[in-house]
Order: C-alpha cells, then sequence, then structure tokens
C-alpha cells in the first residue's frame, strides 16, 4: 500500500472471532510487513494456544483461541455464553463423529498452524423448543479479533499460502485502590493504579519538567495533644450518680469498646427482626388474599355448576313435556325418532334371542306394536294441526292488516297505512263477521245472515282473484239452502270451504293474482307445487321432493339437538362480529350432516356420543366459522379449546393429521357454499337473517 503500485490490501472475509478474514499481498517483499511472518516460520513455536473454527449450518464460520489444556466442555460453555443459550443445547462433532466433554484440545488438533475445526450443532432438545444461533447477536457480544488469516502470494508461479497470526491481548485489569463521591453532585472519583505518560511531542521541548510529587502521598506523625484545657465536642460519658455525705456524685463507668457498643445495640439483629417479622406479616397478607379468592373461585365454580345442572334439568324437563303433549314439527319429529330407537333396541334383542319360526313370530308382533304406535302420534298430530290452523291463519290475516312500522328520526316509530293493508283490514271485518255468524237453527236471525252474505257478494265481485267467482257461486248455495231450513252440521263443511277462500283472497295482492304462481313437479307424489313448498338445504344440487312428502318420510332423528347446536354457532359468531355467513346460510340438517359423518356423532377428545352436550367451535379461532373450521368438542372441551393460542403445542400430531383429513372432506362436501355466501354476502342480506324468531 503506502502508495507503491505492485502492492495491494484485500479482506476476503470477516475476522477470525466471527469467520475467516484473508489478506492477499501480491509480491513476496512485502508479506511480512502485511500478514506479520513470511510463512510457517512466522508460527511462533512452542505456541501454548489453539484456534478453534466452529463450522455452523448454511457456511458459516467462527474461530477463537483456547489454551490447549481446555476441555470440549469449557469450549461448549464459552461458545454458548456468545450465542446466549445453554450450553446443554449444543453439539460439538469432527469428522461426523460426537465429541465426549472430558477430552481436550490438545489431543484434537492435528494441524501445523494449531488449528481444529468442529461442527457446532443444535441438540434435539434446543430444536423441540425453537433455540437457534443467531450471528447478529453473536457478533453483538462479539469482542476484539485474536486470530487473523493473512494469505501471502506466492512468487515465481508458486501458489499462494495461508499464515495464521494470533494477535495477544496483553491489557492488565487494574486494581480497585479506593476513592471518594461528591455529595454535591454524586459523582464517584477512584484513585489511580498507573499513569499514563505525557505525549512524545512535548517530551522533545526543552524546559520542560516533570514531576511526581503531586501524584505521591508523604505519611507524617503528629501529636495532638492540646496546648491547654478547653471543651471539647463528645458524643456523651456513660457515667454512674451515688450519693456521698457531701452530695450526689458522678463517676464514669468502665470503658466499652466499638465492638462491645455494637454488640451490646445489635443493630444488625434488630434489623433481621424487623425484616423478619414484615415478612410474615406479608405472607399472612397473601395467604388470606389467597383463601379469599380460592373461596371466590370455589363459589363461582359451584354457582356455574349448579347453573349447569339446572340448565340440564330445565332442558330435561321441557323435553319430557315436549314428548307427552307434542304441538310443533320437530316435537312430533322426536317422537318419530325415539320410536326408530326403540324398534332398532328390539330389533337387535330379537336376534339375539329368537331365531327361525319364533323369530318371525316376534317381528310381527314388534311391527303391529310400531304401526300402533305411529297411528296414534299422527293421529295426534293431525288433531293438533286442525287446532292451530284457525290460529294461524287469523294471526297472519293481522299481520297483514297492520300498517308498516319503521323507526325514522330520532328514534320515532313511523306508521304508514297502504292500499294493500286498508283492503286487508276491510276484507278482515267481513271474514271475522262471516266466521262468528250462526246460521238460523242455531239461534241466529236468518234476515240478517242473508244480509250479511249479499254484503260480501257485493264486496268480492269487486276483487280481481281467481278464486272470487267460487266463493260467490258458494255463498249463493248457502243462501238457498237457508231458505230450505237446513241444520247447523250440515253448513259446516260449506262454511269451511268460504272462510278459506276469503282468507286466500285477503293474503294474495290484488296487483299479483292473476300471475301464475312458480310450480314445480314433486318427485314423490308427481304433484305440481309452488317453489316453496320445496325442502332445500346448502348440499343438494336441485329440489325435488315438496315438504309434504318430506314429512311423510318421518324423521329417525330428532332435530332439535342439531338445531342448538345452530343457534350456538350463530350466537358466538355474532359476538365475535364476523362478516362471514357461512354460519347464517347453513341449514339444521347441513349441520346434522356434518355431526354425524364428518365428526362421527363423538366428541375428538373424550369421545363423548351425547349429541345433546357436543358443540362445533371454530377451529382457529382467529378466523370465522365455516364446516372446514370447526371441531366437534363437548361443552367443557369448548371453553378449554376456545382458550388455546398455539393448537400445535396442545394436540398430539396424530389427533392435528385426522382434523386436517375431515377439514378437508367438509371442503368437498361444501364446495357450493361459497358461491352461495359470496352471493349472500354481496347482497347484504347477510346481517338480517337471525332477526326473526323463527330463524333464531
Amino acid at each position: 500500500m503506502g502508495g507503491e503500485e505492485g502492492e495491494s490490501f484485500s479482506v476476503a472475509g470477516t475476522s477470525a472471532s466471527g469467520g475467516t478474514l484473508s489478506i492477499s499481498v501480491p509480491g513476496g517483499g512485502s508479506s511480512s510487513t502485511a500478514g506479520g511472518g513470511g510463512g510457517p516460520g512466522a508460527r511462533t513455536t512452542g505456541r501454548k494456544d489453539v484456534t478453534v473454527k466452529f463450522h455452523l449450518m448454511k457456511a458459516q464460520v467462527v474461530a477463537h483461541a483456547y489454551p490447549r489444556q481446555h476441555t470440549l466442555e469449557e469450549v461448549k460453555e464459552h461458545i454458548a455464553c456468545k450465542f446466549q443459550v445453554k450450553s446443554k443445547f449444543l453439539v460439538l462433532r469432527q469428522a461426523g463423529a460426537e465429541l465426549p466433554g472430558h477430552r481436550r484440545l490438545e489431543e484434537l488438533c492435528v494441524s501445523e498452524y494449531n488449528v481444529c475445526d468442529l461442527e457446532l450443532l443444535l441438540s434435539e432438545p434446543a430444536r423441540e423448543e425453537n433455540v437457534q444461533l443467531n450471528l447478529k447477536l453473536y457478533y453483538r457480544n462479539l469482542t476484539l479479533p485474536d486470530i487473523i488469516t493473512v494469505r501471502i502470494a506466492g512468487e515465481d508461479g508458486k501458489p499462494s499460502r495461508d499464515v495464521v497470526v494470533e494477535i495477544e491481548n496483553q491489557v492488565i485489569t487494574k486494581p480497585f485502590v479506593g476513592g471518594y463521591i461528591n455529595k454535591q453532585n454524586n459523582v464517584e472519583y477512584h484513585h489511580a493504579f498507573t499513569q499514563t505518560g505525557p505525549p512524545a511531542d512535548r517530551l522533545a521541548r526543552p524546559g520542560t519538567k516533570f514531576s511526581r510529587d503531586t501524584q505521591t502521598v508523604c505519611e507524617r506523625t503528629t501529636t495532638t495533644t492540646i496546648p491547654r484545657c478547653q471543651a471539647v465536642q463528645h458524643s456523651g460519658l456513660a457515667v454512674a450518680e451515688r450519693n456521698v455525705p457531701d452530695g450526689p456524685c458522678r463517676q464514669p463507668l468502665p470503658y466499652e469498646t466499638a465492638q462491645e457498643l455494637e454488640r451490646r445495640k445489635d443493630v444488625a439483629g434488630k434489623v433481621l427482626l424487623i425484616q423478619r417479622n414484615f415478612r410474615r406479616v406479608l405472607w399472612q397478607r397473601l395467604v388470606k388474599k389467597s383463601a379469599a379468592e380460592w373461596r371466590a373461585l370455589q363459589q363461582r365454580q359451584q354457582a356455574n355448576e349448579a347453573g349447569a345442572q339446572e340448565s340440564k334439568t330445565l332442558a330435561h324437563n321441557k323435553t319430557a313435556v315436549a314428548r307427552a303433549y307434542p304441538k310443533t314439527n320437530e316435537e312430533f319429529d322426536a317422537l318419530f325418532a325415539q320410536i326408530h330407537c326403540w324398534k332398532e333396541n328390539e330389533m337387535k334383542l330379537i336376534r339375539e334371542k329368537y331365531s327361525g319360526a319364533p323369530k318371525i313370530a316376534e317381528m310381527n308382533i314388534l311391527l303391529d306394536k310400531e304401526i300402533q304406535l305411529l297411528n296414534g302420534v299422527e293421529r295426534q298430530r293431525r288433531a293438533i294441526r286442525r287446532e292451530q290452523l284457525e290460529e294461524v291463519v287469523e294471526r297472519q290475516l293481522a299481520k297483514i292488516s297492520e300498517p308498516k312500522r319503521w323507526v325514522g328520526y330520532n328514534n320515532r316509530v313511523i306508521e304508514m297505512e297502504t292500499p294493500q293493508t286498508q283492503r286487508a283490514r276491510f276484507l278482515l271485518v267481513y271474514y271475522r263477521r262471516l266466521k262468528m255468524a250462526l246460521p238460523p237453527s242455531a239461534g241466529g236471525d236468518p234476515q240478517e245472515h242473508m244480509a250479511l252474505l249479499d254484503e260480501l257478494a257485493d264486496v268480492i265481485v269487486q276483487e280481481n282473484h281467481p278464486a272470487t267467482e267460487e266463493l260467490e257461486n258458494l255463498l249463493q248455495r248457502e243462501r238457498k239452502l237457508l231458505l230450505c231450513h237446513l241444520r247447523t252440521e250440515d253448513l259446516s263443511v260449506l262454511r269451511k270451504r268460504q272462510l278459506t277462500l276469503l282468507a286466500d283472497i285477503i293474503r294474495t295482492d290484488p296487483e299479483k293474482a292473476r300471475e301464475r304462481p312458480v310450480t314445480k313437479l314433486c318427485r314423490k307424489c308427481k304433484k305440481l307445487r309452488p317453489a316453496n313448498a320445496f325442502t332445500v338445504h346448502t348440499r343438494q344440487r336441485s329440489a325435488d321432493v315438496c315438504g309434504q312428502c318430506t314429512s311423510l318420510l318421518g324423521s329417525t332423528v330428532d332435530i332439535a339437538v342439531y338445531r342448538s347446536i345452530l343457534r350456538a354457532i350463530r350466537r358466538d359468531e355474532r359476538k365475535r362480529g364476523s362478516l362471514a355467513s357461512y354460519a347464517f346460510i347453513i341449514q339444521e340438517n347441513d349441520i346434522k350432516h356434518i355431526v354425524e359423518n364428518i365428526w362421527h356423532g363423538h366428541s375428538v377428545i373424550s369421545n363423548d356420543t351425547d349429541r345433546a352436550d357436543l358443540m362445533l367451535p371454530r377451529w382457529n379461532v382467529a378466523q370465522d366459522w365455516s364446516p372446514w373450521n370447526c371441531i366437534c368438542l363437548t361443552e367443557q372441551e369448548t371453553r378449554a379449546h376456545l382458550k388455546l393460542q398455539r393448537l400445535d403445542r396442545f394436540y398430539q400430531p396424530s389427533v392435528l393429521k385426522e382434523i386436517q383429513s375431515k377439514h378437508a372432506l367438509a371442503r368437498s362436501v361444501f364446495g357450493q357454499l361459497r358461491e352461495i355466501d359470496q352471493e349472500f354476502t354481496e347482497s347484504g342480506d347477510w346481517w338480517q337473517v337471525g332477526l326473526d324468531e323463527k330463524l333464531v
């Protein structure tokens, strides 16, 4: 370097402590200057240190110098401190074999330059705990390099050679010889052990004199006796008083040394006593606080258990009442499912106990019992349906005749009467009058009843509905039969037909009365049914079976259990503010398919098969619920699962693999659900699902 043309200096790597530092010097003349030595001869004979090169992953190398007597265990402790990891996580290998910790470096060093190559790897426990060798952290704790490699270019076509140069650190550690603290600014000053000499340029100037007088402490012995008697200050003399004939007299007590005074006062013992008592008080407070928290937790746990038991009891009582007095279709389906389970159990017992002719006889008896039970349930369902039909129709007509309401400015409810509501209210009056009217045979006035029929016939003529002609004919027929003085029982069927047609006219929009409804052919009954009479769910491609035929098949599963699971899913999604609509599109039959066919009707953890206790929470809590992001668990397991952050730390790999396969199956079964969700979300109607009590 130095301005000459034939010399150059280049760095090819990092320092020896953090990798490899190579200095190439073309030209043999400058090799000793650049590298500190001209070849193998430059290596100090009898050197005590060994250079250890640690080879990491991704071709990374770090090096350190150690005494030859150091063991591998000490080397491992040092390099672990540099990387800030525990030494038990490190493994040292040489030539692919792991080295024991008791071996010394002089046994492993075979290089002429006292260089030992070792592989630094992580053990299996370190990988499980996600421990890594961070080079940035290593370089942050790096001290000055102590080993460098100097590359010297060869002469006359000879190959270049590398020389390892050791840098010895001759810095001494200065001992602490005392000092003082400034009370005003709390700055701490230390006495110097050695002094740095003056600069060289100051030594050359003539007339300059340097002295160490100001740095030397001189000890002198002087007397402290005062020349005359005078008052002095002291902490107090210990004296004893006694009475003498001349009066009280004070005499000093025996002299007490500093050790005796310290022993008598026992300041350290008193401090320890105060600390011990204070720690005891703190411990008593902590025990009382922990006991109070434990009692509160016990009370909360008992309250939760009591609430859960009470809810189970109420659900059991509700189920018992519903089975004894069924009213809805779901309750009748539960009865059919119970009959089906009873039949399966009885058939299993018959197969185990009988064979041949006795088995056939028992099967016939079982079939007769099943027919009787099904007929009884069906009779009860028809009776309930007849009782509820009039109430349902009356409730529908009252709802249609109500004015339109919405919440306007300043949370005020606004009502608006439309022509449709006025028309429905006007016809509802005649519907109720016709329903409550009594024929002459039942004690009614024939003139008033005939006047009602004529007035209703005049009103019906003005309606644009296909059933107006039929209703008018029925009114005229009743008018003629009244003239013949028929009994009330003979007119009951005619009255029912009139009320049915009049209710149909009230429910129908007059603008769409003449439009032909959209109908489809049922695959079971071969009849044309309106489109809204077909049951649909998210897994079917087309609706080809009407609701009446579906109900005739009889449900063998209590659908109310799956409805409760769906309600819990939607309730949780609303609390979390979910924007996806998978939970609001899916139906009870889909939940049944997920529980029975995908999760096989049991919990993943405890294999509990009680459908009333199963739930389908989110698998990944951070993502929205979907059939491929759920898991079948019990209620208690669900509470614990929703608190987990890292699922791979709590679930075994076999369980994770099983859950992933079930999610893949659900994704293939509910593939068309994505298209429905996109249309449902873009239309902005997803948030309205659940506002109606029938859909919750």
